[in-house]
């Protein structure tokens, strides 16, 4: 009698992480709030593991949500120009995004879920490509600094 009982426990834990699992929407933006162009709204979110983060592309201008590090275990994404893509956040850690049109002119993103384990990977390969950005070179920097 004890064993239905126990897998029905489980069962209801299963279902009740399952319910407050989240979804944030992330826009992409050509003309972003405050005068800045070309970002990600927000361009840092913090999430749960098992979240599902959404990219929506808000203009036709070749908006892309591409993961470029990922914490080790999870799954890359690239979202092809003006498509939104939902994300299932799996792993803990720091996920860095771009889009792939525009990363030259610092349209970048950072992801945190969970604990920041790949924190100095995430600084490391973001100092690599803000030496590439034309413009907003330290959006990086400043994204990253809110990783707690």
């Amino acid at each position: 009698m004890r064993k239905p009982r126990i897998a029905l426990l489980c069962l209801l834990a299963g279902l009740s992480f399952a319910a407050t699992a989240a979804e944030v929407h992330v826009k992409m933006l050509t003309n972003g709030p405050n005068g800045t162009m070309l970002v990600f709204d927000p361009m840092f979110v913090k999430v749960n593991v098992g979240d599902t983060v959404t990219f929506e592309p808000m203009q036709k201008a070749g908006h892309t949500s591409i993961s470029l590090l990922v914490p080790d275990g999870a799954k890359p994404w690239k979202a092809a120009a003006d498509t939104e893509i939902k994300v299932k956040i799996e792993k803990a850690g720091v996920y860095l995004v771009e889009c792939d049109l525009h990363k030259a002119m610092g349209m970048v993103a950072v992801v945190q879920a969970g604990k920041p384990g790949n924190l100095a990977d995430a600084k490391k390969k973001a100092a690599e490509e803000s030496a590439k950005m034309l413009s907003n070179k330290d959006r990086y920097d400043k994204l990253l600094a809110m990783v707690k």
